[in-house]
């Protein structure tokens, strides 16, 4: 079934559809740039910044609590944190791509294929932005998972990554 607003679709107006979901990918895109950017940046201040954080926990520490634990505890902390989100804007950055490449080929989804929340119409460009991503899923699987990537779900691999830092610092720390 072809939705009624289709219908009155010219060519023109469903090519600047195209163009305006391509403008906003490359937008994306480049804000993701900025962000990998922003983090190298953040890295660096926090690389030059360590040593301060390391003399404040560590003269902050429980006395239970080595000082050589305190501060590789703290790495990890910052390792992980990093490590999270460089790859998360890296993966975003790179699904974002392959949309901006999909759009200038894919068909639009049909109608009754388009998800969408109660109280929202399914629009054109919604239904090219769900074949785009249908066709990126397709392609290049792995990758879309950092594009529908949740807040709690990021949370989760930064503390298992985390707690695989702190389980490899504390084997280092007694092996001698």
């Amino acid at each position: 079934m072809v939705p009624m607003e289709e219908l009155r679709l010219s060519a023109k107006d469903k090519q600047d559809a195209r163009m305006a979901l391509l403008s906003y990918y490359s937008s994306e895109c480049i804000a993701h740039g900025a962000y990998l950017v922003a983090l190298a940046v953040g890295f660096l201040g926090l690389v030059e910044a360590t040593p301060h954080i390391l003399e404040f926990a560590t003269s902050v520490v429980s006395p239970t609590l080595s000082e050589e634990f305190v501060i590789r505890l703290i790495l990890g902390l910052m390792a992980s944190g990093f490590i999270v989100l460089v790859v998360y804007v890296l993966g975003r950055a790179v699904v974002l791509g392959y949309l901006r490449s999909a759009i200038l080929n894919v068909k639009p989804k049909e109608g009754s294929g388009v998800e969408f929340e109660p109280g929202t119409t399914v629009t054109f460009m919604q239904q090219l932005h769900e074949a785009c991503l249908d066709y990126v899923k397709g392609k290049h699987g792995i990758w879309t998972k950092f594009y529908e990537l949740k807040v709690g779900y990021l949370a989760l691999i930064w503390l298992n990554l985390f707690v695989v830092f702190l389980i490899i610092s504390v084997i280092l720390l007694y092996v001698p």
